[in-house]
């Protein structure tokens, strides 16, 4: 079953944050950390994506870097690749998304799953925030998150 938080997030104040109020897609350790520090400051927590196929050709090595650098684990994006799959389980990613087959993603779930990882079969990042490689990722997150929190809030 995929759980996009395994671990708790923590806020500012100590606290413990929600449980992620959206994904959002980044592409390097700048927004990585934009986006972590806007949620951060309005309390929520959000779940970090790569690019759609970016193991491929950033490399699995870069991404995993990427979400240690910010202190928050990455989901990789996988693309429909089998082997990128397999090199991000060996390389000691936890969270991964694979657009292949599915009876291929069931087994690489399998696989997943003896090593304590996640994988989810999609082809596309259900209701991420993608955002661009020049974004400003703090601005864009906050002022998601804050029509976000403001419609809940509202409910």
């Amino acid at each position: 079953m995929y759980s996009p938080v395994r671990e708790s997030s923590v806020a500012k104040d100590g606290g413990t944050l929600s449980r992620p109020t959206m994904a959002v897609v980044i592409h390097d350790l700048e927004q990585a950390r934009g986006a972590l520090a806007a949620a951060a400051e309005l309390g929520c927590a959000i779940e970090l994506r790569s690019a759609p196929g970016a193991a491929a050709y950033a490399g699995v090595g870069y991404l995993k870097a990427l979400g240690a650098a910010a202190g928050h684990e990455l989901s990789i994006d996988c693309g429909d690749d089998p082997g990128i799959a397999l090199a991000a389980l060996r390389a000691g990613c936890r969270r991964l998304s694979f657009s292949g087959d599915a009876g291929t993603a069931q087994r690489l779930g399998e696989m997943a799953e003896q090593v304590g990882a996640v994988l989810v079969h999609e082809t596309a990042a259900r209701g991420a925030l993608e955002l661009a490689p020049e974004d400003d990722a703090a601005t864009i997150v906050r002022a998601q998150l804050q029509r976000e929190v403001g419609h809940k809030n509202k409910t």
